[in-house]
């Protein structure tokens, strides 16, 4: 009888513990989101715990579009395509004022180690208790995991109110120190200072000792939107909300720089290229239509903006802006490549090289396009050589394109968006973080999808690889 009444307070505290995590109902949308998704997710991707494997000449398969743009052509020979939905995707769905924009989604970039790891971060967009994570790829063991929680790391609670993502280039220190900091989800207003909110937070993790560290609000009360890290020298830079930007010191841990341009200057928020060469971090100045280049000295804490500009969009009027002169930053690569310029591009889909210049200012040449009428392009890299530059546009159809440096050619290596939706149900488009092993022999980066026919691409963030033949990279 004891054993009966005992087990029978375990099995009511068992339901009240259920009741109170899950007993929420689910808001109408994420209902009918939950619907789809067990509609299309017809493979049950989302519950696979590996990679799984193509290989197709669907891949190389031109669409049947028309296309403005006809200066590429296409690979020979089909890549293999490897991808997995991110691991720890937890709630999967979100009740009635949680859920911000996309839920899950990614924003960040992929940094690659000394080593050929990869880290790459997705978030879940809540305003209140976000949950944020960390991944490593390790290509050698073919595995993907979470290295960081966030939301445990830095303290977070499900009544608090949090920023939602990381939002810029986590980059490595020769120690193996990984720094980043953390941009809202869901829009702070009044009420989250009022509750005690203090802006973004510094983190650090150390893929050696897999040591984590909160290193606070260095902003107050700024967000961190945007940030780039000279691994070289020690800083990383930051820019923020008020028109404010960041200058932390990695090596002595501690704030070198925190204020507002000069000016009235804007120090443009989403797009951030460092020089290796001399340590300067390089933007435009968002203040005005005229979007000229503006530069950050970190060994004076000097700012100048420099009477040049991105070039235009020489073709036809871009998707993504009402006039095609509107050429704010975007992805470009984080060294030059052989013939020793940055490549860049714009919102617009304008593509151009960048060299720091002289005294004179920076020197600009434009190449076209991106793709097609001009789109936007997050993440664009250099393979080790200094040859190939590779990016994946957003829009239809997903082409991977390899521009070669030497023939200024573009080539597109293979169109991913029809095949996965086809095959598995899953909808793709906005890449935020791309990169590229040591050897140039494959890409990885991540990309937002979802399981809802050809609608929204956000909710199931996923890792891809594409390995590149030889054939479509001679020496």
């Amino acid at each position: 009888m004891k054993s009966f009444r005992l087990y029978s307070v375990i099995v009511i505290v068992m339901v009240i513990a259920v009741t109170a995590v899950f007993g929420q109902e689910l808001s109408d949308k994420e209902k009918a989101r939950k619907a789809l998704n067990e509609k299309f997710d017809r493979l049950h991707l989302r519950e696979k715990t590996d990679f799984v494997v193509d290989r197709s000449e669907k891949f190389l398969a031109l669409p049947d579009t028309q296309f403005t743009d006809t200066n590429f052509t296409i690979a020979k020979v089909s890549p293999t395509v490897k991808l997995r939905i991110l691991p720890d995707l937890k709630p999967e769905y979100f009740t009635e004022g949680q859920q911000y924009m996309a839920g899950w989604a990614n924003w960040a970039g992929v940094t690659r180690s000394v080593d050929n790891r990869f880290f790459l971060s997705v978030g879940d967009h809540r305003g209140q208790g976000c949950q944020l994570n960390i991944y490593e790829y390790c290509p050698a063991r073919n595995t993907v995991f979470r290295v960081v929680d966030v939301k445990k790391l830095l303290g977070w609670t499900e009544e608090g109110y949090t920023d939602g993502k990381i939002h810029g280039a986590m980059g490595i220190m020769p120690d193996g120190t990984l720094w980043a900091t953390t941009h809202y989800g869901a829009i702070p207003d009044s009420s989250w200072y009022a509750n005690g909110f203090r802006g973004s937070w510094l983190l650090s993790y150390n893929i050696y000792t897999h040591e984590a560290k909160n290193w606070g609000n260095p902003l107050i009360p700024s967000n961190l939107p945007c940030f780039t890290v000279d691994t070289k020298r020690g800083r990383l830079m930051a820019t923020g909300s008020f028109a404010t930007v960041l200058l932390w010191d990695c090596i002595e841990k501690k704030v070198r720089y925190a204020g507002c341009p000069p000016n009235g200057w804007v120090f443009w928020e989403r797009s951030m290229l460092l020089d290796e060469a001399t340590g300067k971090f390089w933007s435009v100045d968002a203040k005005d239509e005229k979007v000229r280049f503006l530069s950050f000295d970190p060994e004076f804490n000097k700012f100048e903006r420099h009477e040049v500009t991105p070039p235009e969009n020489p073709g036809v009027e871009s998707p993504h802006q009402e006039k095609k002169n509107v050429s704010i930053t975007r992805g470009h690569t984080e060294q030059p490549a052989m013939d020793g310029w940055y490549y860049w591009a714009t919102l617009n889909g304008a593509f151009f090289k960048f060299k720091p210049g002289d005294s004179k200012g920076p020197i600009v040449e434009s190449i076209g396009v991106t793709w097609d009428k001009g789109r936007d392009c997050k993440a664009i890299v250099l393979d080790p050589s200094g040859r190939y530059v590779y990016y994946l546009p957003m829009g239809p159809y997903a082409p991977i394109i390899q521009y070669d440096v030497k023939t200024q050619k573009k080539k597109v290596l293979c169109w991913l968006q029809e095949y996965y939706l086809e095959k598995y149900g899953y909808w793709m488009d906005n890449c935020f973080g791309m990169n590229i092993s040591n050897d140039g022999s494959f890409l990885v980066f991540n990309v937002n999808g979802e399981f809802q026919g050809r609608s929204t691409p956000f909710g199931h963030p996923s890792l891809m690889v594409v390995e590149i033949p030889k054939e479509e990279r001679p020496e």
